[in-house]
């Protein structure tokens, strides 16, 4: 990287602070700060909720998971259609119908605060935290291994890749955090739009440069990928009845149905932003935009990652990428590649801009993410334990934007600190591993409580706190079964290490399909065992008559 390439970095975080200062000034309340009073433009909220979705930790896992392992991730686009309409026809009219700023207020409604803070406990301290220190780390990760060599050339300043990745790390996060303090939701909404841009300009230089470089195209990039001949990644079978086998095209894509209707039912960060808009009309708009960009960048990520394998698989192109490491599919290298070709393959001042989009994928997740949960402990928790009367001067002083915006300064840092500690994680673990084995255990046992909430009308508090802790607890041993098996006792090998080289757990796109299953007939069976005593009351607080209520928001 070159003078120019951090000029442009300067400029794209120079203009992101700005955008956050002058949404500042118009922010009075807290319904400005959560859902920007509810008049935001679908066009720009589902282009938001694409780059806050993607994440460096797609951005980046996505080409280096077709790298080592091949193409059965990418097939997840065949769950698309049925995802879509899940979300489109179920999902997005109830919650905009219910008006509420943070979705698991409806839990309490329908079963009881219990319910609510269990709720609030696995998206606040296992679903958004770990998913936002995920993010800080890949993408810090990935901007110093950029960085570091033009870094000591450039400005003379000598510190080592493993000081810089902190150093990094740290800023990725305090800044993201001052310009989500500073602007709330609507700054957050917009700068993701920017941030889409940046993120698809950077896919699309790539390809280009690429084809550039080698004279292939993308069927040579196919080839490569799929042919014995080229990687070995044989195209993943249909299926398989052995759930150790990682990558089938069926285990895809139960994975992505299951992902994408449990991340828009049971995940704040990404209801949140269907509610700023003004009506289910938009909402509805917002989503096909959501999906149909989604779709084509998935799509992209995909050929990017089989690009990338063919440059550098070709002799004249073929490097050390990191610790003499040449071979892009080694473990250790694989979610490498991508940043290794921004620093070294593209020209002078791209390489800026594909850096800004790096920084753009991890802000723009960590700043919805920190908005939501900031959203959810106001409201989940120190507005709902006060339980101020609407008129009291204290309702008046809950309502500002003090509490919040000191909330969204302590999350922020809290992730940040955590993603400091989990850079001590092995490297052996890409980044899809990461993901599954930390944060994504709660994704399905979450969003089952509220399908258990829609749907079971005789199903009682009890029943889906205990269905919820249970299919968390199965989706932590799905997730770290090598190791617990190794810990008890049940393996031959006396390391830890020789132990994950050579046993297979389950397949990590199994875990949040099995979970949220698991929690759903559990939640449904213990209907039996703990009833709902609220009959009645309960009926109005059903899908069917929440979707079908004449006091809709149009």
């Amino acid at each position: 990287m070159q003078l120019l390439d951090y000029i442009v970095i300067v400029i794209y975080l120079g203009a992101v602070v700005g955008a956050g200062w002058y949404f500042s000034r118009e922010q009075e309340e807290q319904e400005d700060y959560f859902v920007g009073g509810r008049q935001l433009p679908w066009l720009a909220v589902g282009l938001s909720i694409v780059a806050t979705m993607l994440s460096t930790v797609s951005y980046l896992a996505a080409p280096g998971e077709v790298i080592q392992h091949g193409l059965a991730l990418s097939m997840g686009w065949l769950a698309m259609p049925l995802a879509f309409v899940v979300v489109n026809f179920l999902w997005v009219p109830f919650f905009m119908r219910l008006g509420v700023t943070s979705i698991y207020e409806y839990l309490e409604h329908r079963f009881g605060l219990t319910a609510r803070l269990t709720a609030v406990g696995l998206f606040v301290f296992i679903l958004r935290m770990f998913w936002m220190a995920t993010i800080v780390l890949t993408a810090s990760r990935a901007v110093a291994q950029i960085t570091h060599t033009s870094l000591v050339e450039l400005f003379n300043v000598q510190v080592s890749l493993e000081s810089w990745t902190l150093i990094v790390l740290l800023a990725v996060g305090v800044f993201a955090t001052f310009y989500t303090m500073l602007g709330g939701i609507k700054a957050v909404v917009w700068t993701d739009v920017a941030q889409f841009i940046a993120l698809f300009a950077g896919l699309v230089f790539t390809l280009i440069f690429v084809a550039w470089h080698t004279g292939t195209g993308p069927l040579d990039w196919w080839r490569t990928t799929t042919s014995d001949a080229g990687a070995g990644h044989d195209f993943p079978p249909l299926a398989s009845f052995d759930i150790t086998t990682r990558n089938t095209v069926l285990f895809t894509v139960l994975s992505s149905v299951f992902w994408y209707a449990c991340t828009f039912i049971g995940d704040q960060v990404a209801v949140q932003r269907y509610l700023t808009t003004p009506s289910v009309g938009a909402a509805l708009k917002s989503n096909i935009v959501n999906f149909a960009a989604d779709f084509i960048v998935m799509v992209m990520l995909a050929v990017c990652g089989m690009a990338l394998l063919t440059y550098y698989l070709d002799p004249a192109y073929q490097t050390e990428i990191a610790n003499g490491v040449t071979d892009p599919r080694d473990p250790a290298v694989a979610d490498k590649v991508f940043p290794h070709f921004i620093a070294h393959g593209l020209p002078v001042g791209i390489s800026g801009l594909v850096v800004a989009a790096l920084f753009a994928v991890a802000m723009s997740s960590l700043d919805s993410g920190i908005n939501s949960v900031a959203a959810v402990l106001t409201i989940d928790v120190f507005r709902r334990l006060s339980r101020a009367p609407s008129n009291s001067k204290k309702a008046r002083v809950d309502n500002s934007l003090t509490l919040p915006r000191a909330i969204t300064v302590v999350v922020g840092l809290l992730c940040t600190i955590l993603a400091w500690i989990l850079l001590s994680i092995p490297e052996r673990y890409n980044i899809i591993g990461i993901t599954a084995r930390t944060f994504n255990c709660a994704l399905g046992p979450l969003a089952a409580m509220f399908v258990v909430g829609m749907f079971v009308k005789r199903a009682g508090e009890k029943a889906v706190v205990i269905a919820a802790a249970a299919g968390l607890t199965t989706a932590i041993c799905l997730a770290w079964w090598v190791e617990i098996m190794w810990a008890v006792g049940l393996t031959d090998y006396a390391t830890l290490d020789r132990a994950v080289e050579t046993l297979a757990g389950p397949s990590p796109f199994l875990i949040t399909p099995i979970a949220a299953t698991l929690t759903f007939v559990i939640g449904s069976c213990l209907s039996w065992v703990f009833p709902n005593t609220r009959l009645a009351e309960t009926e109005a607080l059903l899908w069917r008559s929440i979707v079908a209520s004449k006091e809709k928001r149009q």
